[in-house]
C-alpha cells in the first residue's frame, strides 16, 4: 500500500514552495497559472489530482527508502521533512528531504524514468535547489536520483551566478503578480547552466592525448613561427606594397595591413 502524501502545514499552504521553481523556470504556463490561482484564492482554482499519476505515486513511495538507503551507506541526514521559511522572503520556503551537516549540503530525492537524461534532470531541478540552499543557508546542494530503478546516485548541483540571479528575478516577478492580482504573463524556458567547478582527468581519452602530444611537439615551432612573421613584417619598407624572397611573400592591403604567406 502506498504511503499517503505528507500533510502540508498551514504555513506551506499560503506560501510558494521551492518545488514550484522548476515549473516556473521551465515556463509551464498552465501550472504557473494554477499556482497563481491557488495563492490569490481565485475561484477558478482546481487542485491537481495525482491519484492516478504513477510517477508521482512511485516517487512518494520510494522517497523514504531512498533517504534511508543513502543514510546507511553515506552517513546521517537530518531535518527530514522540515519546512524552512526563506530568511528574507516571508512568502517563500521549502520542505527538506534531508540535510547533511558534515558538509552543509541540502539533498532532495528524485525518482525519474530511464529515458530521461541525467543532465536534463539535474538542469530541470536546479532552481529548486537554488531556493533550498538559500532557505537553509547551506553551502552545497545535491540531488539523490533514482534513474530508471537503479540505486540512488548523489549528484552535486551547481549553477552560475547569472542563473541564480535569473531565478530570484523571475520568482519576485511572479510574486508581484500575486500581490497585484495580475495573471502572470508568459515565462520562457530558462535552463540552468552548471557552474564550472569540476576537475576531470582526461588521460583515458585517445583524442585528448593525441592532440595534447601534437600541442606539446609544436608549441616551440608555433612560437618561432609567430616571432619570424613579426620580424619579417618589421623588415618591410614603409613604401612597399609587396616584398618577396626566401620562399615567402608579404603584401600590403589598402588599409595598410601586412599579410605574409608562402610563395612559389
Amino acid at each position: 500500500m502506498l504511503s499517503p502524501p505528507t500533510t502540508l502545514s498551514p504555513e506551506r499552504d499560503t506560501r510558494v514552495g521551492a518545488s514550484f521553481l522548476p515549473i516556473l523556470m521551465a515556463g509551464k504556463t498552465e501550472e504557473i497559472m494554477r499556482e497563481w490561482q491557488r495563492l490569490t484564492g481565485d475561484p477558478a482554482y482546481v487542485p491537481p489530482n495525482f491519484d492516478n499519476n504513477w510517477p508521482v505515486a512511485l516517487g512518494r513511495y520510494l522517497e523514504p527508502m531512498v533517504l534511508d538507503w543513502h543514510e546507511r551507506k553515506h552517513g546521517p541526514l537530518t531535518r527530514r521533512g522540515e519546512w524552512v521559511p526563506h530568511p528574507h522572503r516571508p512568502w517563500l520556503g521549502c520542505t527538506l528531504d534531508g540535510y547533511r551537516e558534515t558538509d552543509k549540503t541540502v539533498l532532495d530525492a528524485k525518482v525519474v524514468g530511464q529515458w530521461r537524461r541525467m543532465e536534463e534532470v539535474i538542469a530541470y531541478y536546479t532552481p529548486q535547489m537554488v531556493v533550498q540552499r538559500d532557505c537553509v543557508g547551506a553551502e552545497n546542494a545535491a540531488l539523490l536520483i533514482v534513474h530508471g530503478g537503479s540505486e540512488p546516485v548523489e549528484c552535486p548541483v551547481t549553477w552560475t551566478p547569472d542563473y541564480e540571479a535569473e531565478v530570484w528575478t523571475r520568482l519576485d516577478e511572479f510574486w508581484d503578480c500575486v500581490l497585484s492580482l495580475t495573471p502572470p504573463g508568459g515565462f520562457v524556458e530558462k535552463i540552468a547552466t552548471p557552474a564550472p567547478v569540476k576537475t576531470y582527468e582526461m588521460s583515458t581519452s585517445n583524442a585528448w592525448c593525441a592532440n595534447a602530444a601534437a600541442w606539446i611537439i609544436n608549441k616551440t615551432a608555433a612560437q618561432d613561427f609567430n616571432e619570424a612573421a613579426k620580424e619579417i613584417k618589421a623588415l618591410v619598407p614603409a613604401d612597399a606594397i609587396q616584398c618577396f624572397g626566401g620562399g615567402v611573400s608579404v603584401v600590403r592591403n589598402k588599409a595598410g595591413s601586412l599579410t605574409i604567406k608562402e610563395s612559389a
